[in-house]
């Protein structure tokens, strides 16, 4: 995954180049079922992208939110302050926020990374993520989602239900620089309900204070490192 401190960077200066759908201080609205050949950027303003529409290109904002209806085909979807809805069985490239929450609904698939730095990320039943998903300061949601690569955090907790599946690791780095313990807090990861991570769960650090709970047929096929293990 891309390191998510420079996405900011990237965002601004797709978001100020001069494109046909580029706007500052403005809001950009695609209807329902209508096709957008260009990226849509905006400095200070929302995206919306209707039911069934095709944006040929990339969605990003500075300061907005940005939603993407049920159905909608899009290419990278990224923000930097404000949160990202994915609609039920839309398509799109990475998707990426620095200050907001990511919530991806049912059947969706997402060609690329999925990740925040302050903020949560939440996927429905039948989520596809073709690579990895992952979060500084935030919790990971997955009901009966599949990530085909890795999980990480650095401060929030992982929850899996409903057979959802993980094929890489998950992966917690407590050692990174500038968080001091004070900062740090005690983290579950619960594989609940016949969910599955079919590498390793590792935490990195010294004092991880993490705890991985398997219940209701939950399961690890590869090792816990470094962290307490509870079955229920």
């Amino acid at each position: 995954m891309k390191h998510l401190s420079l996405i900011a960077l990237g965002i601004l200066v797709m978001a100020c180049m001069a494109t046909p759908d580029s706007k500052v201080n403005k809001s950009i609205h695609v209807p329902n079922g209508e096709t957008r050949n260009s990226n849509l950027s905006t400095v200070n303003g929302s995206i919306s992208v209707g039911a069934k529409a095709t944006v040929k290109g990339d969605c990003s904002t500075v300061n907005g939110r940005i939603e993407i209806g049920k159905g909608a085909n899009v290419g990278e979807v990224s923000s930097v302050n404000g949160s990202i809805a994915i609609g039920k069985d839309a398509r799109t490239g990475e998707v990426s926020v620095v200050n907001g929450s990511i919530t991806i609904e049912s059947e969706s698939k997402v060609e690329g990374d999925v990740g925040t730095v302050n903020g949560s990320i939440t996927c429905s039943a039948g989520v596809q993520i073709s690579r990895d998903c992952g979060t500084v300061n935030g919790g990971i949601e997955l009901d009966n989602a599949r990530v085909r690569e890795d999980v990480s955090t650095v401060n929030g907790d992982i929850n899996l239900y409903n057979a959802a599946k993980i094929d890489g690791d998950i992966v917690i780095n407590r050692e990174r620089k500038g968080m001091s313990n004070k900062n740090m807090k005690d983290l579950t990861v619960r594989i609940d309900s016949d969910s599955i991570v079919k590498g390793n769960i590792e935490v990195k650090g010294k004092d991880p204070m993490v705890t991985v709970i398997l219940s209701n047929g939950g399961k690890v096929e590869g090792e816990v490192i470094n962290a307490k293990l509870v079955r229920k």
